[in-house]
């Protein structure tokens, strides 16, 4: 199983010289959080790809140089669709696990989208507002999310009703190898400019189901300096097993 942690941006709302990932949480960079949840899930084979741009050297000091680092020498004018469609072609194609570089969650819920069987399938939070109202985001960094059947029917666009809302995409998914091969021979879409919920919006269009796995414990994303320091007061007892 390949496991491909998105980290190509340049974070620039933290105003910050490395990549986002390298954010210090406490006392270590968000990255270390994903290493240590992925490092629990049972999975005998597991290849862990950084999906890199900016400032890559960083990355692979922080992580030892003991992944595998794909490059995606034209982050500064594309998204991370177009990053993780370079990568998907440069590695042999297997179930694959995709991360947000930006987030820290619980391996038990990585655990269950690892041995997930379904085709397409990602982790929603069904209880984002209280995290969102804690963060005081309620009422901005909103897209939308439908369930109908237990299927995503609609996701990616801006709104500012929470009903439009049913759950929050949190920013892993799985891929069997079946849609990689599928999302690698994609056409008619600009894969250059478009981010993963539109892209996951599109790939509905074109018939293909989205599952999702309902998130049990505690996630957090870090969107911006504000979003560091609201965790920091929050969780001043932090202790990793919180989220680990």
């Amino acid at each position: 199983m390949n496991i491909i942690i998105l980290c190509a941006g340049m974070g620039k709302r933290f105003h910050s010289r490395k990549p986002k990932c390298l954010t210090k949480v406490f006392n270590k960079p968000i990255i270390d959080y994903t290493l240590n949840s992925i490092s629990k899930i049972k999975s005998n084979k597991k290849k862990i790809i950084f999906a890199t741009g900016y400032k890559e050297n960083l990355i692979k000091k922080s992580t030892n140089k003991i992944y595998s680092y794909i490059r995606n020498p034209k982050y500064r004018s594309t998204n991370m669709v177009y990053t993780l469609i370079n990568v998907l072609k440069k590695i042999k194609i297997d179930n694959t696990i995709i991360i947000y570089g930006d987030i820290i969650f619980s391996y038990k819920d990585l655990n269950k989208i690892a041995l997930s069987n379904k085709g397409l399938v990602t982790l929603v939070d069904f209880k984002w507002k209280k995290l969102w109202r804690n963060n005081k985001k309620i009422d901005y960094d909103l897209e939308t999310l439908k369930i109908s059947k237990d299927k995503i029917v609609d996701l990616g666009k801006k709104t500012n009703e929470i009903k439009n809302i049913d759950a929050r995409y949190v920013g892993i998914t799985k891929f069997s190898k079946k849609i990689v091969k599928k999302i690698i021979n994609l056409k008619k879409i600009n894969i250059k400019k478009i981010d993963m919920t539109n892209f996951l919006m599109e790939l509905i269009k074109q018939k293909i189901t989205i599952n999702y796995l309902k998130l049990n414990h505690d996630w957090y994303e870090f969107d911006n300096k504000r979003d560091l320091n609201i965790f920091k007061k929050k969780y001043k007892h932090f202790k990793n097993e919180k989220f680990n």
